[in-house]
């Protein structure tokens, strides 16, 4: 009964952590919806979120980004689409490109692997920080 129990806790947390994804406006790292949750669940371990969203991803109901930057992102948004981020601040955004099957037959025979997808993360300057400062000086980075 007390496995039910933790079943049922688990179950109720896994929602709350695929609402979060699904719900966040940006690509949420494990970390911010850890910070997103922690107030309602306040024995909530950053552990429990990553095992969770382990879970989620191996489910097919999220997507795991592996980024530039040293942590993972999670999209709710299961539909091909690919990302693009900022070199200098990070930022990550959805790139709707048709997607193009022919890619995947064309590694399927370079490589002979069956292909069940591809993911692209296209990476650059972010227009926040290209724009140049008001005052024309160059910025420091």
């Amino acid at each position: 009964m007390e496995n039910r129990m933790k079943e049922r806790r688990q179950s109720k947390l896994r929602e709350e952590i695929y609402n979060a994804i699904v719900q966040h406006p940006v690509h949420p790292t494990a970390e911010s919806i850890y910070e997103q949750l922690k107030a309602t669940y306040p024995s909530l371990s950053l552990g429990t979120v990553y095992r969770n969203l382990g879970i989620l991803a191996e489910q097919g109901l999220i997507r795991r980004i592996d980024t530039y930057d040293a942590a993972d992102r999670f999209d709710g948004n299961m539909q091909p689409h690919s990302h693009i981020q900022c070199r200098q601040c990070g930022r990550l955004e959805d790139v709707f490109l048709p997607y193009d099957g022919q890619v995947d037959q064309m590694v399927e025979r370079m490589t002979g692997f069956q292909v069940e997808g591809h993911a692209v993360l296209f990476s650059g300057i972010c227009s926040r920080c290209k724009v140049p400062p008001e005052d024309g000086r160059q910025q420091v980075q």
